[in-house]
């Protein structure tokens, strides 16, 4: 089987948090249990479902919503397709094979990524990974997930425990910070101020995380990297981004200079296409109407 692997290595710049639960009024971040030799640890991660829909899906599709003129044209089931996967929501008794086709050939970016029309299941070709955290519990595992000429030969292992920070945040209330703007004789009312609090991955920690492409065509190679590009430029992981939580500095490594290439070709490709592109979607997406008597 043909399968092509991407490499990242994202470092954080400002605290991680990716949230698991809840306890009290406190966050706490998704943690997994590890085998150590001193026993099981329990360990920051990023899941591979929050990585592929940040990294992937969400600054892809948004590219294509924009480059094909579709913004404030799409209904909530179309952008949820874009966005999300899409639902069933038609019987799926006949396969439409030509569509599949159709659509595998304008839109290289839902070859990769698969979803959901209203009448058909449509794989797709990309496994993400998890983000493993670069700690001492975590090195055996990094070292089998890279590949066999990388090394990690120089690299100091913290452990994971040393990465786990805390925040806390107050809001605040009107009353207080504004009281000039508020009416004459505006009546008090319930305080708004509340303290909450949670944990993160602090900044510096860094993760190794991936995909993995089955039988990739350079075009699906170029929508997986550019959405990359895109989402290491202005994206998140995890919660918070609106406090400054979130911001990973992301490296494809390895140097291959047949990516540049991918990019602009998948770029290429988006624009040619434009016209067709628009007219499949939005057919796809039409109702079909039952016939009289039916």
């Amino acid at each position: 089987m043909s399968i092509t692997n991407v490499y990242c290595y994202s470092e954080a710049l400002s605290p991680i948090t990716h949230m698991s639960r809840s306890e009290g009024n406190e966050s706490l971040i998704a943690v997994e249990p590890v085998k150590t030799e001193d026993g099981i640890a329990w360990v920051p991660y990023l899941s591979g479902n929050a990585l592929r829909h940040r990294c992937v899906r969400m600054p892809g599709g948004r590219y294509l919503v924009e480059r094909l003129r579709l913004a404030g044209k799409l209904s909530l089931e179309q952008l949820n397709f874009f966005f999300h996967g899409g639902n069933l929501t038609e019987s799926t008794g006949r396969e439409n094979t030509a569509r599949i086709v159709e659509m595998y050939r304008l839109f290289p970016f839902l070859r990769l990524l698969g979803g959901c029309l209203p009448d058909q299941v449509l794989s797709g070709s990309l496994h993400a990974w998890r983000g493993t955290l670069f700690c001492r519990e975590n090195a055996t595992v990094i070292k089998a997930l890279l590949p066999e000429e990388w090394t990690t030969d120089g690299v100091r292992f913290h452990p994971a425990q040393s990465f786990i920070s805390a925040y806390q945040y107050t809001r605040s209330d009107a009353e207080k910070t504004t009281p000039d703007l508020l009416p004459k004789g505006a009546v008090k009312t319930q305080s708004n101020l509340m303290i909450f609090s949670g944990q993160a991955v602090m900044r510096g920690a860094a993760f190794l995380h991936g995909f993995a492409v089955l039988h990739p065509s350079p075009l699906e190679l170029g929508a997986l990297l550019h959405s990359l590009l895109l989402w290491a430029a202005h994206g998140t992981i995890g919660g918070q981004a609106a406090r400054g939580h979130g911001k990973l500095k992301t490296y494809l490594l390895g140097d291959d200079p047949a990516r540049a290439d991918a990019v602009l070709a998948y770029l290429d490709h988006v624009e040619a296409n434009a016209d067709q592109a628009r007219e499949w979607f939005q057919d796809t997406f039409v109702r079909k109407t039952p016939k009289k008597g039916a």
